[in-house]
């Protein structure tokens, strides 16, 4: 009867396919729980103080009168406060000199009614203004041009250095060797004193 009634009280089996043995849940170890704690105390903050005696901090406060909390709380209040105040203070500074930078833009009414060269090529609105005749058909306009730098021996022609002729200013070497003559008469032409050393002779005749 004992057998009997012990196996009508086991729970029936069932095949490995169908069913889930519960397993219990494994305790956590000692690192995981030293995990879960503050980062403050992982990291070893307090110092030796806060691992002989933990939560020292807590009870030195708990136990300090009523007068002194308030005193310490204020005073950071105070800091935390003079911090912002000191903050507003600049910042209306600050601002009010960025206001005056607006005076500072150029205004419109003074503004130069021009557009560079490159966008009025681009538009179709460039003016190359009064055209100039130039060697060899050119009369300097965008690809009409011509380097003069390209015969450096004839850079001018027969006619153009015929009409710059016309023109010339003194000619720097005659001028050059005009300054070179005058030097040499100055030189010939005048006398120029000659310092004798007697010493010798003083120092023989002691």
């Amino acid at each position: 009867l004992k057998r009997r009634s012990a196996a009508r009280a086991r729970p029936p089996r069932c095949p490995a396919d169908f069913c889930v043995r519960r397993r219990a849940a494994p305790r956590p170890s000692a690192a995981a729980v030293a995990m879960l704690r503050s980062g403050v105390t992982r990291a070893g903050g307090g110092g030796i103080i806060d691992k002989m005696i933990p939560g020292y901090q807590d009870k030195i406060w708990a136990a300090l009168p009523k007068g002194v909390k308030e005193y310490r709380v204020k005073a950071e209040n105070d800091a935390f406060e003079s911090g912002i105040k000191q903050h507003k203070k600049w910042q209306g500074m600050l601002l009010s000199w960025k206001e005056t930078e607006k005076g500072f833009a150029p205004s419109q009414k003074y503004r130069k009614p021009a557009v560079d060269w490159r966008r009025q090529m681009e538009r179709g609105t460039m003016h190359y203004g009064r055209w100039y005749e130039g060697p060899a058909g050119s009369d300097y306009t965008p690809g009409k041009t011509v380097d003069r730098l390209d015969n450096v021996k004839e850079p001018f022609t027969d006619s153009e250095w015929a009409e710059r002729k016309n023109y010339r200013s003194w000619d720097i070497m005659k001028l050059g060797y005009a300054g070179l003559a005058l030097f040499l008469a100055y030189r010939v032409t005048n006398e120029w004193p000659v310092v004798w050393c007697e010493e010798v002779e003083e120092a023989k005749a002691l």
